[in-house]
């Protein structure tokens, strides 16, 4: 038997202390230590203060102030459970060796056993003593015996074997938690009465005392004034006992600044004995044990290091100022966050090496694990979210090469977002380049060539990067990826935004920036995919990025620039961009034809100034926006039919296989979106909105002052847009629309003079949906997005969320090189130009004259405010279907089926009313053909406030880019 150590002398502590701890406030005015590149930490919010973490293989679960367990996906970030565990705060989680069994403690004094394959509670366990709050609990899987510590002082254990079952129960007695009278809450008022308690039979209270098997620690197994202060933590640790190298230690921290180590005997009935006292002189919050080191988090701040051989402190480190509720070691790395929700890490030598701000409030739980290649801490505080941190780079310090990770990209993904890199004002002309310079570095860092082709003087140049085929078995093809690094201005509407447009803040699974859905995150996804291939040597195309500059000014000098630089880039065999979004939150899609666009300014000025209608206003004077009103009159007819003379001959008719594919739109939509009642109203929707023309009037404007009443304006003017399907061509329409307004003008006999400005054109797409392209990029789709039915494990517990955005449609197609203005319209291109103006006289004759504005409207996408659907244990969460509660028996994790097998996902193919002029120009060019890969959901907010972009679909959109970018080369046509 080992013997007892006791080191109650303080006088040792303070003596070491002064030798070996720094003054706290010296600490404090020190040069800071360098900050720890950790990669973007993404966040996720609870509802409450989170109080406990731990995590598995796949999910971090979260236990919070109230009573409820929370756990989300490591790979999306989405929240895949949430169930009301306890009817009091959740204090302590363990989680079983083998990841099977999940052990939650709280402040209704039950410890609470799960399964995490369904989440069903297995058993529930309490005590016939008051032991208050219980903080801490640990497993023994070799002894299969649960032991925490409590409010009391006391430590308890229960062995989960069959021996001790025989007390087992499946109702609350008398004795449980939730039937006793509470000293505090239960005591008598100055009537003599005690108030009413809530009803035992509640829903809320049947969820939680009701399900597994109901369990006591027995009388004995209860070890009364283990500490002369509340246990906050607990450990199991094997090795410290040179005998039985295998044996497991229990170690416990508490409020009277003591950590104690206890002997556990081989027999389960045995009461733990104390083998050593370690004295820290202020509360222990946390404890952590690496090898024969033993760290304690302090009130205060202060974190302990003791050797474990020999019982002795060797370090003290007082570089925190808050008290220390977590502590973690990951390789050697001593990672402590404290009650300011700073985050500190200390080497092997006990030396500061980083830190972070966390949480904006206290962090009061950590934990540390692995997800696949990377080490992942995760941090809780009481500002209500779960902070989920890349250390990868703790774990690969010794490694040549770091794997390019997901977190890598997006950690890249929030630089390039901090860029402002609009293209419509020329104030930001600094950014862009610097935008375009940082894309340029980043490509030549995955592996490409790159230059910079220059557009014009005032406009912003195209990245072009090259990844060279590097498979020994080259295939001669190239694939062509088109995106744009320009955004769209966030100023307009900053009020609006919730975080900081520039920089990238990931929240419950998705991440929040201007331009991280539009386009900057696809981008990035795209070049990660072909630089995976490319590193692993199993590249076999050459994969070339055209990533240009001014995509939402109308794409100003690409077209030159291409053409110009044609023999460059070489042949193409196919074109891929990924600049649009999904048609709802649901449903994976692949775009295959867009509609062009006309815009046009119709204006009609007068030779006489502005007038006062009472003095001069008469059926004798032709009023500029009277005549404007009567000639957009002319336009159009009832349900929007366009009077321009044959305009609708062009439109191809429905085909057979066409009329399919909106049918099976309307089947994958509907199930999702039950406030649409009939189909063939969502088909016709559709089929307006995508393969029908349409003529629009955004806007009617006067000059002046928009409040004054008695005004005759000397000028009207309205922005008009034509939206064109394939077999129409944008110069057609836009004579034929010159010609048109004119021929009704002049039957107006009016004085006033009409301009007809064509300001943008664009000519539509439509792309073969079965060719190789589509093809590919269906099976890639599959591949991604059909869920792994053994891996997602609460697949009955996933949120539902309905998204809620529009996507404006982008520029008209470029025109002269202009000098740009600024404007606080972010949906406009700000562009002046003007491709042709027409002018009509009173007397009949045509001159040409400038005018100056480009305006491009917002298109429509199916989207509905998000609703998320959590789990069913409290009435006032949305309900959602979930597996039924046997109260008994518990089931055992053998007898847990494994979930159906998933459904194959499969992409639904869509058309847009939008427009991208580059689309059909580079298919013309090339002599390629294109496809359009949605990356985001329709609820993005591309060009609103608030854009975000799913973590989800953004890694999924790197699997299904580097699947085509392997197997499109080899795929016979």
């Amino acid at each position: 038997m080992d013997t007892t150590v006791d080191t109650d002398s303080m006088l040792e502590v303070d003596h070491q202390t002064k030798a070996w701890e720094t003054d706290p406030q010296a600490a404090l005015l020190a040069t800071p230590a360098p900050q720890v590149n950790c990669g973007i930490g993404h966040r996720v919010r609870a509802s409450r203060s989170v109080l406990a973490l731990v995590l598995d293989d796949e999910y971090v679960y979260a236990g919070l102030q109230g009573g409820d367990i929370l756990a989300w996906s490591l790979e999306t970030y989405d929240l895949v459970l949430s169930i009301h565990a306890h009817q009091e705060s959740v204090l302590g989680l363990y989680l079983s060796d083998d990841g099977r069994l999940l052990f939650s403690s709280g402040g209704d004094s039950v410890v609470n056993v799960w399964s995490t394959t369904t989440f069903e509670r297995l058993y529930s366990i309490y005590s016939h003593h008051d032991v208050g709050d219980i903080f801490a609990v640990v497993y023994s899987s070799t002894r299969d015996t649960v032991y925490c510590g409590g409010q009391n002082t006391s430590i308890q254990w229960c062995d989960l074997s069959g021996s001790s079952t025989a007390s087992a129960t499946t109702s609350a007695g008398p004795h449980h938690p939730s039937r006793r009278t509470h000293r505090f809450f239960d005591s008598r008022g100055p009537d003599g009465k005690r108030a009413p308690r809530s009803d035992s039979n509640s829903d809320d209270a049947q969820a939680i005392t009701e399900g597994g098997q109901l369990l006591t620690f027995k009388r004995d197994h209860h070890k009364l004034f283990s500490h002369h202060g509340y246990v906050y933590s607990m450990r199991l640790v094997a090795g410290l006992v040179e005998s039985a190298p295998l044996e497991e230690v229990l170690l416990t921290g508490s409020g009277d600044g003591v950590v104690k180590l206890w002997h556990l005997a081989q027999q389960t009935n045995s009461v733990p004995t104390q083998m050593a006292k370690l004295q820290n002189g202020d509360p222990v919050l946390s404890i952590a044990v690496d090898g024969s080191f033993l760290y304690c988090g302090l009130v205060g701040g202060a974190l302990n290091i003791w050797n474990l051989d020999s019982y002795q402190l060797v370090k003290r480190i007082t570089k925190h100022i808050g008290d220390l509720w977590a502590v973690d070691i990951i390789r050697s790395v001593a990672v402590c966050g404290d009650s300011n929700g700073i985050v500190k890490k200390f080497n092997s030598r006990f030396e500061e090496v980083g830190s972070w701000v966390a949480h904006e409030g206290t962090m009061l739980a950590s934990a540390a694990g692995r997800y696949k290649d990377r080490m992942i801490y995760a941090t809780g505080g009481n500002d209500n979210t779960v902070g989920i941190w890349d250390l990868t780079e703790v774990s690969s310090a010794h490694q040549e090469l770091a794997p390019i990770s997901n977190d890598e990209m997006v950690n890249s993904l929030a630089k390039f977002i901090a860029f402002k890199t609009v293209s419509s004002s020329p104030k930001f002309a600094g950014e862009c380049n610097q935008g375009a310079a940082f894309l340029r570095r980043h490509c030549n860092y995955l592996g490409a060539k790159t230059t910079l082709l220059t557009t014009g003087p005032d406009t912003n140049p195209i990245v072009y990067a090259r990844f060279h085929a590097t498979s020994p078995q080259p295939v001669g093809k190239t694939i062509l990826f088109y995106g744009h690094y320009d955004v769209v201005n966030a100023h307009s509407n900053r009020a609006q935004w919730k975080t900081d447009p520039h920089q990238l803040t990931s929240l419950n699974g998705f991440l929040y920036g201007r331009g991280v859905t539009d386009n900057k995150g696809p981008i990035l996804a795209a070049l990660y995919a072909a630089a995976d291939l490319a590193r692993t040597k199993t590249l076999q195309c050459d994969v070339v990025f055209l990533i240009e500059g001014e995509e939402e000014s109308g794409s100003q000098g690409f077209h030159e620039t291409v053409r110009r630089h044609k023999a460059e880039i070489g042949p193409v065999d196919w074109i891929l961009l990924a600049n649009s979004y999904w048609l709802d939150d649901f449903n994976p899609c692949l775009t295959y034809g867009l509609r062009g666009v006309v815009h046009a300014n119709l204006v009609v000025t007068s030779d006489h100034p502005d007038l006062h209608s009472g003095i001069d206003g008469s059926a004798l004077l032709d009023e500029p926006l009277k005549d404007l009103s009567m000639l957009l009159a002319t336009l159009v007819g009832p349900k929007g039919k366009i009077n321009l003379p044959g305009f609708q001959a062009p439109v191809l008719a429905l085909t057979e296989e066409e009329q399919e594919r909106y049918s099976a739109i309307a089947d994958a939509i509907l199930p999702h979106h039950p406030e649409i009642t009939s189909p063939e109203a969502l088909i016709r929707s559709l089929m307006h909105r995508w393969r029908e023309p349409a003529l629009t009037i955004h806007s009617v404007e006067v000059p002046g002052n928009k409040s004054a009443t008695t005004t005759i304006s000397q000028k009207a003017k309205a922005t008009i847009s034509i939206r064109i399907v394939p077999n129409q061509e944008p110069d057609e329409v836009a004579a034929n629309l010159t010609a048109y307004v004119q021929e009704q003008f002049a039957s107006f006999e009016s004085q006033n003079d009409l301009t007809v400005e064509i300001t943008g054109k664009s000519e539509p797409w439509l792309g073969d949906p079965n060719n190789e392209i589509f093809a590919t990029l269906s099976e890639a789709i599959s591949a991604a997005w059909t869920p792994d039915a053994q891996s997602r494990r609460y697949r009955h517990y996933l949120p539902v969320a309905v998204g809620t955005a529009t996507r404006p449609a982008p520029a008209g197609p470029r025109g002269e090189q202009l000098v740009r203005k600024d404007s606080s319209d972010s949906l406009a291109s700000h562009i002046d130009r003007v491709i042709t103006s027409t002018t009509s006289t009173a007397n009949g004759v045509e001159g040409k004259r400038s005018a100056a504005n480009t305006i491009v409207p917002t298109s429509s996408t199916l989207a509905k405010k998000t609703l998320a659907v959590v789990l069913p244990e409290r009435a006032s969460r949305a309900s959602s279907p979930s597996p039924s509660v046997s109260p008994s028996p518990a089931p055992t994790p053998e007898q847990v089926t494994s979930a159906p097998t998933a459904r194959v996902v499969k992409p639904i193919y869509i058309r847009e009313g939008g427009s991208i002029p580059t689309i059909r120009f580079l298919e013309k060019e090339f002599s390629a053909p294109a496809a359009n890969l949605p990356c985001g959901q329709a609820s993005d907010n591309a060009h609103l406030a608030n854009e975000r972009l799913r973590v989800e679909n953004l890694y999924k959109s790197r699997e299904i880019f580097r699947y085509v970018f392997d197997k499109l080369p080899s795929r016979q046509t």
